[in-house]
């Protein structure tokens, strides 16, 4: 598949630059299209160049490539993930080194149902057919997220995830991948009439709604049931998925410090028995994925 990507830096003494893009372009239903994929990075300046695949992560949609390039690459800076409402642009670049750009909003609204995993970023405007794996940048020209085509709405992938992923991977060649093992549904992504009767019934103004939990996870086994509302985790009430993603990410950090493949991080939630109207504490003891996706070059 055909994407865009973002220059993560170029070394001025090698002269090689890594670029971060869709895992698409060399994955297919989250393996690897060929062992040793063969990659073509077509540049600015309308030159091309082969790219080297070093990395890729299936559950953020990300791999990590280095290219050979002779003429400077201008890093792009990484400036804060983005809001609700917040007007951004996206950027993208075609086999012919054209270059385009499109305007849209960040919608409040959460994923639709048949993604698989909830924390993604939704836009107001279709992207380029090319522009998976661009930027989305905001209005200083800071990359906020990246971009991955699909209607009517695109996804967004915040700016914090991809950066942590990739310092993790430099540091560890490995990306710590939290599991709840429970899909969740923010309260202020409801519509106004559904905020209502919950409030007027239960008194709750906001939280994370738990509307499915696995067969045979920790949060089935702790009691934690659909329609239940995570009302804060380790005493924190910031109730946006993508956020609620980075920070459980970055509690990855001792896992992939520690030696043991079965630590946990323990999570202290409070959370809302609708059946009961009672609020309880919960110790979830958080566990972490960290297949290897790293990429071995054949010969």
């Amino acid at each position: 598949m055909q994407c865009s990507g973002i220059v993560v830096d170029w070394n001025k003494t090698s002269r090689l630059a890594t670029i971060v893009t869709c895992s698409a372009a060399v994955c297919f239903d989250g393996a690897l299209v060929h062992p040793n994929p063969k990659l073509l990075v077509h540049l600015p300046n309308r030159s091309t160049a082969e790219g080297q695949l070093l990395f890729f992560n299936a559950h953020y949609r990300i791999a990590l490539l280095e290219a050979l390039v002779d003429f400077p690459l201008e890093p792009a800076n990484f400036g804060s993930s983005p809001k609700f409402g917040q007007k951004v642009f996206t950027l993208a670049r075609d086999k012919k080194s054209s270059f385009f750009a499109r305007s849209g909003t960040v919608l409040l609204q959460d994923p639709p149902f048949f993604l698989k995993y909830k924390y993604w970023l939704s836009l107001s405007s279709a992207i380029e057919l090319c522009g998976t794996g661009g930027p989305a940048i905001d209005e200083r020209g800071d990359v906020a997220g990246m971009t991955f085509g699909r209607l009517p709405n695109p996804d967004v992938l915040s700016i914090s995830i991809l950066q942590t992923c990739i310092d993790m991977w430099r540091r560890f060649s490995r990306v710590a991948r939290p599991f709840l093992d429970m899909d969740l549904i923010a309260f202020e992504t409801l519509d106004i009439t559904h905020q209502e009767e919950i409030e007027s019934e239960h008194g709750i103004t906001d939280g994370f709604i738990v509307d499915l939990v696995c067969d045979d996870s920790t949060a089935g086994r702790l009691g934690i049931s659909r329609g239940d509302v995570i009302v804060s985790y380790n005493g924190l009430r910031d109730f946006t998925l993508h956020t609620f993603e980075e920070y459980l990410l970055n509690l990855g950090w001792g896992f992939l410090e520690s030696t043991d493949p079965s630590w946990t991080i323990n999570l202290e939630l409070e959370i809302y028995d609708p059946v009961r109207g009672t609020i309880r504490g919960v110790t979830f003891p958080l566990g972490f994925s960290d297949i290897c996706e790293d990429v071995l070059v054949l010969p």
